[in-house]
């Protein structure tokens, strides 16, 4: 069995003579020296610390995606089953498992369910698909392309969204690359792990459906046909993968039919997979869009790297490069993946993360090849370079600014944020936090970006000093979203503080939750909720309501009950806060006490507005029965 990050010179030469100029030609340079595996591995592993695990943990859960698979992570930890668990106790989730049992398993080995444990599949498995870009693209074409495709990969705005949030795509992307890259690796005879190349799909299947094994054999299938390599299937061992993938992917599937029934049959089998690609009339089409969408999503999605694309679309226009049946290979996945998902309604753009390896690969070669004859592209490279440069310098400029502003006059910078739409005003104070919390690295990120930008200006227009400084300002960019902005925006609009004071308030007795389920307030509430309406007079006496949900009540019906808690804005526009309600004329709690997953409460039997910590109002002081 060959191991993959073993060097060998015949695989270096079957990928064409361009490729071989390629590595040769520019001497010992500084990319060359990095390539070199001692380096490129600790390289790329040290740049994933940075954009993806570093403040991992440092600030709450505030989209709707994150806390609806952290709800998921906290039932499996607290009991609620590993087949189906339901969310807050009340809902199946939407995708398979695996992505949750390796967050829960995150959440176990440091001591609970925390922002961190969520985030770490997704993190863990960003980074993991660099380094295997890097070393599947060395064994295939040329070292100094896999480093080019391991930090062009790394650094586009999709990749980074989704390898700092908690959701299944990074984890599907992950295995999803292992499969696509390992079945080249087999077909070009540089690999004979058959096992892996099942064992990823199986993986694949449990993160996300059945487009985990869909989509790789899908690939496969058309590049047999179109390079008549018929000779594959019988090395395929296909008894063997539909094996693994029944047993591993198939079983759960089975059991979770088992334990959730027609529910489980609709909504994950159906609602998810089905009705996405065929339109049904009874199924709720989301995230629909016109059958362009993902082609514009992905020219966002793959930015700074976009640009860089026109110098590898030029390379290939110039013929310099023979598309072999490895280059080729990549086209295909590249078509196929980005034909499949244009097909369905239902469209986003995170689903084309399954061929950003394939498309950072493909232009990381042509790059590569482009940086052994300079001069034929000069002309494409220089106006780049001077707009790129441009842009990074203005970036750099407006930051330090902001940061200026931000400390000096917080009051005008709040004023400006609410031209723009930002009506929270705790959200400069946030800024401010953050700029404080990280005072270094807030001064040397918009230096860094700067710096990039005025060493494209300065210097002399070059492939290799292009690529350097997008690689350094959207790093930059990265880690200010990382460190500074998105913290600021989740202490301001996370649900936190008020299910927290919630909690504090109603101690262990039964709450109920009318509206539309709000994931954020369900993961910080510590137990699952139960769902009840207003008109039932047999309902809990205290009630949790999304305000908006709760004015849409009956005025008759609202006046029944007072306000004791609201909460902080979950928008920047300062709507979509929560209520904690009480019905006025209980004189004690309906129903038994819930049970808590979490930890005992503290009581807020005397506490006013001015002891609760954050933005929540307490409105209404405790009545006797609570305290």
């Amino acid at each position: 069995m060959t191991d993959f990050t073993e060097p060998i010179e015949s695989d270096r030469e079957s990928a064409g003579p361009a490729a071989t100029v390629a590595s040769t030609a520019s001497g010992s340079t500084l990319w060359d020296r990095l390539a070199a595996p001692a380096l490129a591995y600790p390289l790329i592993a040290l740049t994933g610390w940075l954009l993806f695990l570093l403040n991992a943990g440092g600030y709450p859960l505030y989209t709707k995606g994150e806390p609806r698979e952290g709800v998921t992570v906290f039932d499996i930890v607290n009991g609620g089953g590993i087949i189906l668990p339901l969310r807050a106790g009340v809902e199946i989730p939407s995708k398979p498992l695996l992505m949750h049992w390796l967050a829960a398993l995150a959440s176990i080995l440091s001591g609970g369910v925390t922002e961190w444990s969520v985030r770490m599949p997704s993190a863990i498995a960003a980074i993991g698909g660099m380094l295997i870009c890097y070393g599947y693209i060395r064994r295939l074409f040329d070292q100094r392309a896999g480093l080019i495709a391991a930090l062009i990969l790394g650094t586009t705005f999709q990749y980074l969204q989704a390898g700092t949030g908690a959701r299944v795509d990074m984890t599907l992307t992950f295995f999803m690359e292992v499969a696509f890259f390992e079945f080249i690796a087999i077909a070009e005879g540089l690999s004979t792990r058959v096992t892996l190349l099942y064992l990823a799909m199986a993986l694949a299947t449990l993160t996300k459906g059945p487009i985990g094994v869909m989509l790789p054999a899908l690939v496969a299938a058309i590049w047999i046909v179109l390079y008549r390599r018929w000779d594959l299937i019988s090395r395929l061992k296909l008894k063997r993968g539909a094996l693994i993938v029944g047993l591993l992917g198939g079983g759960w599937y089975l059991a979770a039919i088992v334990t959730g029934g027609s529910a489980f049959i609709h909504k994950q089998l159906l609602a998810e997979n089905l009705y996405r690609m065929v339109a049904h009339g009874g199924a709720e089409v989301t995230h629909g869009h016109p059958f362009y969408y993902e082609d514009l999503a992905l020219l966002a999605g793959f930015l700074p790297w976009t640009l860089i694309g026109v110098i590898a679309a030029m390379q290939f226009r110039r013929g310099a490069r023979r598309i072999d049946p490895r280059l080729g290979y990549l086209l295909v996945w590249i078509a196929t993946v980005l034909l499949f998902y244009n097909l369905p309604q239902s469209k986003r753009g995170v689903y084309l993360l399954a061929l950003y390896p394939a498309l950072a690969a493909t232009i990381a070669i042509f790059v590569n090849d482009a940086l052994a004859t300079p001069d034929r592209l000069a002309r494409i490279v220089a106006p780049l370079s001077r707009a790129a440069g441009f842009a990074f310098a203005s970036i750099g400029t407006v930051g330090a600014l902001a940061l200026l502003l931000l400390r000096l006059v917080p009051a005008l910078t709040g004023s400006l944020l609410r031209s723009c739409g930002i009506a929270v005003p705790e959200f400069t104070d946030n800024l401010v936090a953050q700029v404080s919390l990280w005072r270094f690295s807030s001064l040397l990120i918009p230096a860094l970006i700067f710096a990039a930008g005025l060493y494209l200006l300065r210097s002399p227009a070059r492939i290799e000093s292009l690529c350097t400084a997008i690689f350094a300002a959207s790093a930059g960019v990265a880690l200010a979203i990382n460190l500074i902005v998105e913290p600021a925006m989740a202490n301001t609009l996370a649900l936190k503080t008020f299910a927290t004071d919630a909690r504090k308030l109603t101690k262990d007795n039964v709450v109920g939750y009318f509206g539309n389920l709000d994931y954020d307030f369900a993961f910080y509430n510590g137990r699952d909720l139960i769902l009840t309406t207003p008109l039932d007079p047999h309902g809990p006496a205290l009630m949790v309501s999304p305000e908006d949900d709760w004015k849409l009540a009956p005025p008759n019906l609202r006046a029944n009950y007072r306000t004791l808690l609201r909460s902080n804005a979950t928008d920047l526009d300062g709507s979509g806060r929560m209520l904690l309600l009480e019905r006025i004329n209980a004189t004690s709690p309906v129903g038994a006490p819930a049970t808590a997953l979490s930890g005992p409460t503290t009581s807020l039997a005397s506490r006013t507005d001015e002891d609760l910590r954050g933005n929540t109002e307490l409105l209404v002081q405790a009545p006797n029965h609570l305290k």
